[in-house]
């Protein structure tokens, strides 16, 4: 794996692994469901929530990192952060990319029952342009199960930004970066198909692949 670039199979295998964590709790929150629906949607907005606030700091400051190592290849410290926004990003991705095979927009019958348990999972209504979607038992699982680690993914991003010798580029690249309200769930990708995560999913491919060739810039 080339230390600049996020690895597909790496963040399969990271899916992989968390997908069988979820399985694991599925009958207790399919339990749990039953008289406790409204508690389980807090936590699956409340994630879902965290990983889109973390994922559009953490390609901001991949940004920054790149800006200084264009103009100062081969920093060892920015090159360090620079491999740490990777390992970081692998995670998100896995995050992000596993749990949304789970959620779908309610449909038009099911938004009327919000929260909701159903055959297959739980409706839930989001603060988010009135936004409504279904998430599956699995995806609830998912989100009950690996929030502490998405917390505690924020938290190293966070130290990241902190970081003296990228303050001004993430300066500049926060001073021009649109909103990073999240999307509507029940319009995903615009009106494309994908998901609710199309958006940042994308806008991470993008970050990963300006990491990659900004480093050599300077170099003639």
């Amino acid at each position: 794996m080339d230390a600049f670039t996020v690895s597909a199979e790496a963040v399969s295998e990271r899916i992989q692994a968390m997908r069988i964590s979820a399985e694991l709790s599925l009958s207790r929150v399919q339990t749990y469901a039953e008289t406790h629906a409204p508690e389980l949607a807090k936590v699956v907005a409340g994630y879902r929530s965290l990983l889109s606030d973390t994922g559009v700091r953490l390609v901001r400051a991949q940004v920054a990192v790149t800006r200084g190592l264009a103009a100062k290849p081969g920093d060892p410290t920015l090159t360090a952060l620079l491999r740490k926004t990777i390992e970081l990003l692998t995670a998100w991705t896995a995050h992000a990319k596993g749990y949304g095979a789970y959620e779908r927009p309610a449909t038009d019958a099911e938004k009327g029952q919000a929260v909701a348990v159903g055959w297959a999972g739980v409706v839930i209504a989001l603060a988010i342009a009135g936004a409504v979607i279904a998430v599956s038992f699995t995806g609830i699982a998912w989100a009950v199960v690996h929030y502490k680690e998405a917390q505690t993914l924020s938290d190293e991003v966070a130290l990241i930004e902190r970081d003296p010798s990228i303050a001004p580029a993430l300066a500049q690249v926060n001073s021009t970066a649109p909103s990073s309200a999240p999307p509507d769930p029940t319009n995903p990708g615009g009106g494309s198909g994908g998901g609710g995560w199309v958006w940042l999913l994308a806008a991470a491919g993008l970050a990963g692949a300006a990491i990659y060739f900004a480093p050599k810039l300077g170099k003639g």
